[in-house]
């Protein structure tokens, strides 16, 4: 049997109404420039948010920016 694969605990800023707040995701997946998380009838696009070498590393912050509906 394999091991799952390890997920990381995110902050999504600017998400739309009814969205949860934070989300866990793989590990794997915050290798890209991009979230895409599916969400009601689509998809909803975030990017890093950059941070400031002062803050720690607690979890990663992404912010909303753009929308995509499902292909039917």
């Amino acid at each position: 049997m394999g091991s799952a694969e390890p997920t990381v605990k995110v902050t999504l800023k600017g998400a739309p109404d009814g969205m949860p707040e934070t989300v866990l995701v793989r590990r794997g997946d915050l290798v890209s420039n991009r979230l895409k998380i599916p969400y009601r009838a689509g998809y909803e696009h975030f990017v890093p948010e950059p941070r400031p070498q002062s803050v720690p590393e607690d979890g990663a912050v992404f912010v909303w920016c753009d929308r995509t509906k499902v292909a039917e």
